[in-house]
């Protein structure tokens, strides 16, 4: 089930769609690498990210088009400029909105509180398979702002749900949540994050920036905090 105030109706992007999957990448790239460089070539992005030339082409001609990026030179010997990071950041944000692209099942849990929650998930077999989303991530970002107690998990398979609602001894529950678990659109960006000693993984400043910003509970609040403080998110914003 979910809450009343998470459920989204949906869009339909092509899946050329520069802000899809596997497009969003090489936008983490430029957004979080290619800002602090003068200029870089297809295949420079492309062997970083591990993506083929032919997508980050494609990328890139749209955003040439579009005004963020201004080339130089040509064929082989063509290099790309980030120009626009703030307004390609603000399209992203357009494009995306976590409740309408994602699947999420809103929880009450019969464990006793948080700190039990997360101990239990930093076993073997679950902490390479979830990781922390929206307010969760934000906190372990250091960046958390709100009072909210709550744990926002991505998990990476749907098949895993079931072993999660055991463990955590979850019930579904209507309004609001204790315990938010979510299937994710922008899983190649998650599976790019290493796995901490010990730790339960966590989405990226950008993604959870990308995540809070439309979230219906105090999630604008949090990802309008975390621009102001997470270094990484306060450059793109005084580049333009």
């Amino acid at each position: 089930m979910k809450g009343e105030f998470l459920l989204g109706s949906g869009d339909s992007f092509l899946e050329a769609n520069i802000y899809a999957d596997k497009s969003a990448i090489v936008l983490d790239w430029l957004l979080m690498v290619g800002i602090e460089r003068e200029s870089f070539s297809l295949r420079e992005v492309a062997r970083d990210r591990e993506v083929s030339v032919g997508l980050v082409q494609r990328i890139f001609g749209t955003l040439v088009n579009q005004g963020f990026l201004k080339t130089e030179g040509v064929r082989t010997a063509k290099r790309f400029s980030l120009i626009k990071p703030k307004a390609l950041l603000s399209r992203w944000l357009e494009h995306y909105n976590i409740v309408k692209k994602c699947k999420m099942r809103t929880y009450h849990s019969g464990l006793e509180n948080k700190r039990e929650i997360l101990e239990l998930l930093k076993r073997d077999e679950f902490k390479s398979k979830v990781a922390l989303a929206l307010h969760s991530a934000a906190e372990v970002h250091k960046c958390k702002n709100t009072n909210l107690n709550t744990v926002e998990l991505y998990i990476f398979e749907p098949n895993l749900r079931k072993e999660i609602e055991g463990l955590l001894e979850l019930e579904p529950q209507e309004r609001g949540y204790e315990v938010l678990l979510i299937e994710p659109y922008y899983r190649s960006l998650l599976k790019r994050e290493e796995d901490r000693d010990g730790e339960i993984r966590k989405s990226s400043p950008l993604l959870t920036l990308l995540d809070l910003y439309h979230f219906p509970l105090r999630g604008h609040e949090q990802a309008e905090f975390m621009i102001e403080r997470i270094s990484e998110l306060k450059r793109i914003y005084k580049r333009d």
